[in-house]
This record gives C-alpha cells, structure tokens and sequence, in this order.
C-alpha cells in the first residue's frame, strides 16, 4: 500500500494534478474556451498515461 503511494505522489504526477486543477480554474472563470480546454487536458492525460518508466 505505501509503495502504491509512494508512486502516486511523485514530481510528474503532481505537476499533472497542478496543471489539471489551474485548466479547470481557467475554464470556470472563462480564461479559457471549452475546446482549449479538452485539448490540454488530453494533451496532459496522454502524456500521463503513455509514458513509459526509466528500465521498461
């Protein structure tokens, strides 16, 4: 459980969740259109959850 953790709350993925959060914020108060919006959040989430690990 703590090694899950320990991968959860790494540098990448707390810049993700910063990034992710400042778009939302962004969106609501009308900074930002919605298209713009869902480019950059797949955008984050593609990197996200394509990278692959240092040794694979």
């Amino acid at each position: 459980m703590k090694d899950k953790i320990a991968k959860l709350i790494d540098l990448k993925s707390i810049i993700t969740l910063i990034l992710t959060v400042a778009l939302v914020v962004f969106t609501y108060l009308k900074i930002l259109d919605n298209e713009t919006f869902i480019m950059a959040v797949s955008a984050v989430f593609t990197y996200f959850f394509t990278r692959r690990k240092e040794g694979e």
